[in-house]
């Protein structure tokens, strides 16, 4: 049987196995936000352009590593402007 944590505190802090996912999905889709974001603002592919793709993929991984579905649930909100 599956249980599905509304808060982190409520099952404690996620394992190691789950922090790898978490990261990988957010780097995953960070990097495809950050490469139509800078295609669209910066639409030259040269160092900038792939460095921005790339920090943007790594701040993803990073805050659905640390906050996970809090994470992906404020995100629409975040990408509304956008």
């Amino acid at each position: 049987m599956i249980f599905v944590a509304s808060s982190m505190s409520e099952y404690g802090e996620p394992d190691a196995s789950e922090k790898r996912v978490r990261f990988g999905c957010g780097f995953v889709f960070g990097g495809i936000i950050g490469f139509f974001f800078a295609l669209r603002e910066i639409a030259a592919f040269t160092g900038t352009f792939w460095a921005f793709v790339a920090g943007i993929a790594v701040l993803f991984g990073f805050l659905a590593m640390r906050y996970g579905d809090e994470f992906w649930h404020s995100l629409p909100d975040w990408l509304r402007w956008w």
